[in-house]
């Protein structure tokens, strides 16, 4: 999974560029998702209908499901930030792509600018790795106009090229760090147990394992 945040002014075109870009490398095989960054808040569901009583009543998550589309409601942890939500929900995806996130220093950042709305770039030079601009700017990263899709799509894949196994770790929903050493073990570890099992492909492309652990607590009498 490999999180860019695109980031700019209003009507500059960052809804549009990622809509753009999510057609380009669907077509050339990849997974792709979105996270939109809702400052002002958001209701999927109208006020009165069940799922939203339910949400109201208490209910840590609820999930509204159709034929064809599934909806989950879940309360957010205060602090989570963008990174933390697409590692959680969008781990499989080869690219998530965040409408927003400016203020999260942990993401790679492509600044949008549009003339006459937004022509200065105001991200910090460590966080940026590219511009989306139809005015010239003076900046030592990778810069491309709004129409250049492919070119684009191109420097998005060249970002996962060299790219190691992806193994993660949450401890009470909380995302932990592995080093290096402790994620090459894991897989190690874990593919070897799973091998020796029945109807186990002999390379298989992604394996979860979640360990539940309750504990009944002592009756005191």
């Amino acid at each position: 999974m490999r999180v860019f945040a695109v980031i700019g002014q209003s009507k500059t075109g960052k809804t549009r560029l990622i809509k753009q870009l999510l057609v380009e490398l669907k077509k050339r095989g990849h997974s792709v998702a979105v996270v939109k960054h809702c400052a002002k808040g958001f209701d999927l569901d109208p006020e009165g209908k069940d799922s939203w009583q339910s949400v109201e009543a208490g209910a840590d998550g609820v999930a509204v499901v159709s034929q064809d589309r599934l909806a989950v409601f879940k309360k957010k942890s205060a602090g989570k930030g963008f990174s933390e939500i697409a590692a959680e929900f969008f781990k499989k995806h080869d690219f998530v792509f965040i409408e927003g996130g400016r203020g999260e220093k942990a993401l790679k950042k492509i600044e949008v600018l549009r003339k006459g709305i937004a022509e200065k770039v105001e991200c910090f030079p460590e966080e940026l790795v590219a511009v989306v601009s139809d005015v010239k700017v003076a900046v030592d990263k990778p810069v491309f106009n709004h129409d250049q899709i492919n070119e684009i799509s191109n420097f998005i894949e060249s970002s996962v090229q060299h790219e190691e196994s992806r193994v993660y770790l949450e401890i009470d929903g909380k995302p932990v760090h592995l080093n290096a050493f402790v994620k090459k073990n894991t897989e190690n570890i874990v593919l070897g147990m799973v091998k020796s099992l029945d109807r186990v492909p002999e390379n298989p492309e992604c394996l979860t394992l979640s360990i539940i652990r309750k504990e009944k607590n002592n009756e005191k009498i």
